[in-house]
């Protein structure tokens, strides 16, 4: 109760500015948020297209590294061989040559100060290979269906063979965050390391530097920069008991945009929706027609509870329940029989779909049997009346031919 009562406060203060559809305008040009509450896709603009992605590449990078070492506490030292390719601008974890750090050190190293070091340590010495490294990454990505995914190097340099889509990255960091060790080192914010190297998260230090916005609902964080690539930004968020993933791609203006761009999402969604009741236990979603019973028609409930994450603005008069399936009861219809489904409806917006049960219980009536079957016993009875009349008539002709 405390935590909710809490929850609640933060939420008024953090987004006390209503914001409203037309609002919505943000810097990056491709993106794609995810209620993951429910699995679902609230919004996406040019998701599947093509891009470079930056340091979002090390999100690969890492869960490949965490799924192919066994001993996280293995030291690994790190050579000359591993600081090919890092030029000065790029950021780097602060391992030095000859330190020996363990795996441990190198996955944090990788995704928390998005560390250069780190990546190319992991690269060299899972497989004692780079291009076997790579390769696995990119057989990781096929294995996930990621069709608009290719990578040429484990940091995210630039290179027309290294790239990404918004779409692709989700469905990869929805992957990964089901690893217990990635999703530690993703929604972690700081880490000190084996040898002392003190971390502190990207989007942790961006923030420092810049408008220094509370970020508490942010739940984890993976930043990327190259000026090909433009801002790029993976996060996970929860306000209000629902949880979000954002993947922002291709914002330009400077300062901080993806930062700028998550922020006013989560912002927007969280004061303009929530999860609506779009049917409960006792809602009659259907009327069917009744045989053999008094009965003439019978009002199915739907037996569930069902909620659906709408705008503000939601009217439970615009819902439409369309029914498929039997046309009619009848008393020998057991309980827990499958009538059919409902699919629950929205201004033409399929929201949901399920299994409409009956358990309900409806009485015979021997009457309205009969008279339902009014014509065909009619008719029996003429037949049967034809049958004996015809049976008499016979005899009486064979009495007749005995007498003569």
């Amino acid at each position: 109760m405390v935590k909710r009562i809490t929850s609640v406060i933060f939420s008024f203060f953090l987004f006390i500015v209503p914001i409203y559809a037309d609002e919505l305008s943000i810097d990056s040009d491709k993106y794609i948020l995810y209620n993951l509450n429910d699995d679902s896709v609230i919004i996406e603009h040019n998701s599947n297209e093509k891009t470079q992605i930056a340091s979002l590449t090390k999100i690969m990078t890492t869960i490949v590294a965490i799924e192919n070492v066994k001993d996280y506490n293995r030291k690994v030292t790190i050579t000359k061989e591993m600081y090919n390719n890092i030029e000065w601008d790029i950021a780097v974890a602060g391992y030095k040559v000859g330190d020996k750090v363990t795996y441990n050190d190198l996955f944090y190293g990788a995704i928390l100060p998005s560390g250069a070091d780190a990546v190319n340590a992991l690269a060299y010495s899972v497989f004692n290979n780079y291009d076997s490294f790579i390769k696995k990454m990119n057989d990781k990505a096929n294995e996930l269906g990621l069709k608009n995914t290719r990578f040429s190097n484990p940091i995210g340099l630039y290179d027309e063979n290294n790239y990404s889509s918004a779409k692709d990255i989700s469905t990869l960091l929805i992957y990964a965050l089901k690893n217990k060790k990635f999703k530690e080192i993703f929604t972690a914010k700081n880490y000190t390391s084996t040898t002392g190297v003190k971390m502190k998260s990207t989007i942790e230090t961006y923030n420092a530097k810049n408008d220094n916005e509370n970020l508490n609902y942010i739940t984890g964080a993976k930043t990327g920069y190259i000026k090909k690539a433009g801002y790029c930004l993976a996060t996970t968020a929860e306000v209000n008991g629902i949880e979000y993933l954002l993947v922002t791609l291709n914002a330009h203006t400077n300062g901080v945009p993806h930062i700028k761009d998550a922020i006013k999402t989560y912002k927007y969604y969280s004061e303009n929706y929530e999860y609506k009741s779009i049917v409960k236990k006792d809602t009659v979603v259907v009327k069917l027609p009744v045989k053999y019973s008094n009965e003439k028609k019978i009002s199915i409930k739907a037996n569930k509870n069902i909620k659906h994450y709408l705008k503000n603005d939601f009217d439970i008069e615009d819902i439409k329940y369309i029914y498929t399936g039997k046309k009619y009861i009848t008393p020998f219809i057991k309980q827990g029989t499958k009538l059919g489904t409902i699919e629950i409806k929205y201004k033409d917006e399929t929201l949901d779909k399920f299994d409409l049960i009956f358990l309900q219980k409806v009485k015979f009536s021997l009457f309205s049997f009969i008279w339902a079957y009014k014509f065909i016993i009619i008719i029996i009875v003429i037949i049967i009346y034809i049958k004996i009349k015809s049976n008499k008539i016979k005899g009486l002709k064979k009495r007749k031919k005995t007498q003569h």
